[in-house]
């Protein structure tokens, strides 16, 4: 991992987002065969030539059913989503600050729009693209440093917004056997984020100086771009690892047959 990268206790999101189950079978169903019913979720199959956006539509249909959570996984709620805690290291240029957050709640993912999708299951690859009208992160923050060489210190409640944001989704798997059946096991997930905008909002800072607090603000949402785009690599390494630990959730618990048909 980038040492400029690093999210503590990243393991701990499954223990706080999730109860533990065996196993898990859902009600899956085909397009045809579907009733409506909010526990259902689409399966596709391999031979239909519509096969990429059968997949496509089925993605954002279980990123909506799943925003209050799905008793069938143990899963508890994704919208919000709580996070322990993590750090986004700081950036090689204008960004001389680590961004430490604790008590994120993470909110809009369940809003998310999926845009195509493509499984190579030769090499059990699943890729996607997604766009996530808005994606707000919520926290209590603490960071000292410098940002466009201006010095910045604080500590509190801080929202951080990211304004549809494009998300490039890459799902590496391997097959494994349990019991007779195959299930996809998550080797790595990679994401880039690219958003639209984003929109910094830190309270506190200099121990709670207005004045400068809303200067420095001022600044960091002026200059956007030039900051996020020095420290997207911590943020596009930190989702990647909480939508790793969702998607390894779900796919050690389903396997493969009753999720694709054929």
């Amino acid at each position: 991992m980038d040492p400029r990268v690093a999210i503590i206790v990243a393991l701990s999101v499954a223990i706080s987002s999730f109860a533990t189950v065996d196993a898990a079978k859902l009600h899956f169903l085909s397009h045809k065969e579907r009733d409506g019913e909010a526990s259902n979720f689409g399966r596709c199959s391999k031979r239909d030539p519509k096969f990429d956006e059968c997949i496509t539509k089925n993605l954002e249909d279980a990123i909506h059913k799943l925003k209050d959570g799905s008793s069938e996984l143990g899963l508890r709620r994704f919208e919000p989503l709580d996070i322990p805690e993590l750090l986004i290291g700081e950036g090689k240029g204008p960004v001389n600050v680590a961004q430490h957050f604790k008590n994120v709640r993470l909110h809009g993912l369940t809003g998310s729009k999926a845009l195509e999708s493509s499984i190579d299951f030769d090499n059990n690859i699943l890729r996607a693209k997604s766009i996530t009208p808005e994606l707000i992160l919520e926290a209590d923050y603490t960071m000292k440093g410098r940002v466009l060489l201006l010095p910045i210190v604080g500590d509190g409640p801080c929202n951080v917004t990211l304004i549809n944001t494009k998300i490039n989704h890459t799902i590496i798997n391997e097959r494994i056997e349990k019991k007779g059946k195959t299930y996809w096991n998550v080797k790595q997930y990679t994401v880039t984020l690219r958003p639209e905008k984003v929109i910094f909002k830190f309270d506190n800072l200099f121990d709670g100086d207005v004045r400068l607090g809303n200067e420095i603000n001022k600044v960091l949402n002026d200059n956007w771009d030039e900051v996020f785009t020095d420290v997207r690599d911590g943020y596009e390494s930190s989702f990647g690892l909480i939508f790793h630990s969702l998607a390894d959730r779900v796919f050690s618990k389903v396997a493969l047959k009753d999720i694709f048909l054929d």
